[in-house]
């Protein structure tokens, strides 16, 4: 057993133990001796001491090493390896509390993000109320996992339905709503680089917001100089996407 008595740890009967070997290991007539075989309180007071303050040392060294352990860049998914693309931005989200794992240890990086997916991901990056907002699609009910993110988006003006009320949460994102949910999530503005894509025409419907991201530094789009803007975003995309957007720095990398 463990006792905790005016400052030092008792170990019964291992200290006991220790006492009776340092009387031995002293040769001597001490406290526990075959000579002075009675070891009073207040000479294990005396010894004890000395080894409580060792312990209690190692104890907070051990307690600091543990929370350098915490912080170290481990990965957070079995799915996501430190070679992975989007490794250090989806670290750096699921650090923030935005994102979290599929229940299995995965991230499933490569999985279409769905509407709802995206919704509660942007209310979290943004800090945004979820208490006392309603929602007015006709296809999320009050039930739905992400009813009140969803609701907070909707309020924020982030997102938007579909003609008969819909918000059709389950859909997959394309890469051109990604684009407009961000501007509209950040209010990013155009700073005059004017970067275009090839296969986004002024009058497609998200121009301006596709070219807000890249003037931004948020989206580059791809090396042969397409935005792919009816491809769907996965989720690995999306939180990199995000984690841009957040944080400015990031935006280098």
């Amino acid at each position: 057993m463990i006792f905790r008595k005016k400052g030092y740890l008792l170990l019964v009967p291992v200290l006991l133990g220790f006492l009776v070997s340092q009387a031995v290991s002293a040769g001597s007539d001490v406290p526990g001796s075959s000579t002075n075989p009675v070891i009073s309180k207040s000479y294990a007071d005396q010894v004890l001491k000395p080894l409580q303050e060792q312990i209690d040392s190692f104890a907070v060294e051990v307690a600091r090493l543990k929370e350098i352990a915490s912080r170290q860049d481990l990965p957070k998914f079995i799915d996501v390896p430190t070679t992975h693309w989007g490794y250090a931005d989806i670290q750096f989200m699921v650090e923030k509390g935005i994102i979290s794992g599929m229940g299995d240890g995965k991230f499933a990086p490569n999985n279409p993000a769905r509407r709802s997916e995206v919704a509660v991901m942007l209310v979290k990056a943004l800090n945004l109320p979820i208490n006392d907002v309603t929602a007015d699609f006709t296809d999320v009910p009050v039930n739905h996992w992400a009813y009140a993110h969803i609701a907070a988006a909707q309020k924020a003006g982030i997102i938007s339905g579909f003609p008969g009320g819909e918000f059709k949460p389950n859909d997959n994102v394309t890469r051109a709503q990604m684009a407009a949910m961000l501007a509209r999530a950040y209010a990013f503005e155009r700073n005059g680089l004017n970067l275009d894509f090839k296969d986004v025409a002024k009058d497609y419907w998200a121009y301006e917001a596709i070219g807000t991201l890249a003037d931004n530094g948020i989206s580059r789009g791809f090396e042969d100089g397409t935005f792919r803007p009816a491809t769907l975003v996965r989720r690995a995309e999306v939180a990199v996407l995000l984690a841009k957007a957040m944080d400015p720095a990031r935006r280098q990398q």
